[in-house]
């Protein structure tokens, strides 16, 4: 039944994936066929002097400056607000400071925050690629469980993504994460670099309001982005995490891009001119959550993955798993279907809280 399930879910997974090139297809740029020079500038000027830690790609951040809007009772007594702050990330490239502030909408960050007002630990969570409303991540996640098991809750918006799409007419698409990431090198990597610098200023503020401790907690994209911030900032460091659960990630977007476009006319262009995984790989470097040693204990750090994942595949918990020196918590489901996924979610919920972030488990 097991194989089964893993089979029918991969399935889906992969029908997906199908549908997204074909929907991509008519919109294939034509690519530059000085493009592969282009690229390895871009590999060296991303990678020079960036990739280790503190890394001038990752600047510490100000304590921002929150508008908070209350929007309700929530589940358990707890109270729902909206925080919105300026992001005041700048991009490393120079060239592509012009572009980034003709994104308007994106230039202020968003969460909503599931609180007790009671000093709790904090979950950031990190939805994926698409996604980014706050009704779907809380779905997504089961909020309430952990309201339930001792934890406040904090659903973050990725940049280009939800209420910080650009509106039709800025840049002529008005797509959840339709510019985050993607192929272009710059975009993609000026997209994480905001990402965790907007990420340590909500980790700040949530400091600031009494949260005992800030942890991450995302999925697919969010995966790989909770696992380049659990590389970034630790505990001791100004918006650092105290724990990282990474669910169904990408650890790898070069290997993401050139595998899924595998048949695509993008990257049959993209072949012509030279490009290969290897040189994309170069490029996006200096995000790479495999790049650098991660800044927490094992015992602070979670991988859950599903065996029948085939949008973001098994290889890739695997190796995040391998790269933080923990064993990863498999369910038989997929990315879409994740089937079987509660176990997984239960035993990290029993790590965290055995580690003393909530307090006692919840018992039925």
């Amino acid at each position: 039944m097991a194989n089964l399930l893993t089979r029918a879910t991969a399935a889906i997974d992969r029908s997906v994936v199908r549908l997204m090139e074909r929907r991509m297809a008519p919109r294939t740029p034509r690519i530059d066929p000085h493009a592969r020079d282009g690229l390895v500038e871009l590999g060296q000027f991303y990678s020079d002097g960036t990739l280790g830690v503190p890394s001038p790609f990752f600047p510490t951040p100000s304590a921002p400056a929150v508008t908070v809007s209350p929007q309700g009772e929530g589940p358990l007594g707890t109270h729902v607000v909206d925080l919105a702050y300026p992001s005041e990330y700048e991009p490393y490239l120079p060239s592509a400071r012009d572009l980034h502030l003709r994104a308007t909408e994106n230039l202020t960050a968003h969460a909503r925050w599931w609180t007790s007002g009671r000093g709790r630990p904090t979950i950031v969570l990190l939805h994926g690629w698409g996604a980014g409303n706050h009704w779907m991540t809380a779905r997504a996640f089961v909020v309430p469980y952990w309201l339930r098991h001792g934890f406040d809750v904090c659903a973050y918006v990725l940049p280009f993504h939800g209420d910080r799409v650009p509106r039709a007419g800025t840049t002529g698409v008005a797509r959840s994460g339709a510019h985050f990431p993607s192929a272009n090198p710059i975009r993609t990597n000026e997209g994480f670099g905001q990402a965790i610098h907007d990420l340590r200023a909500l980790a700040l503020f949530l400091r600031s309001r009494g949260a005992s401790a800030v942890g991450a907690m995302g999925m697919s994209l969010g995966g790989y982005t909770t696992a380049l911030w659990a590389s970034v900032a630790g505990p001791e460091e100004p918006g650092g995490i105290d724990f990282a659960v990474a669910l169904i990630p990408a650890v790898s977007m070069s290997r993401l891009f050139w595998r899924h476009g595998e048949h695509s006319p993008q990257r049959v262009r993209a072949a012509k001119a030279g490009i290969t995984e290897d040189l994309l790989a170069d490029a996006f470097a200096v995000h790479a959550p495999l790049t650098r040693p991660v800044r927490l204990p094992r015992s602070h750090l979670a991988v859950i993955a599903g065996k029948g994942d085939r949008i973001t595949p098994p290889e890739q918990a695997a190796a995040l798993a391998a790269h933080w020196g923990v064993e990863a918590h498999w369910f038989d489901g997929g990315h879409l279907a994740q089937i079987g996924r509660g176990d997984a979610m239960r035993s990290v919920r029993r790590q965290l809280c055995g580690l003393g972030f909530a307090g006692r488990e919840f018992r039925p």
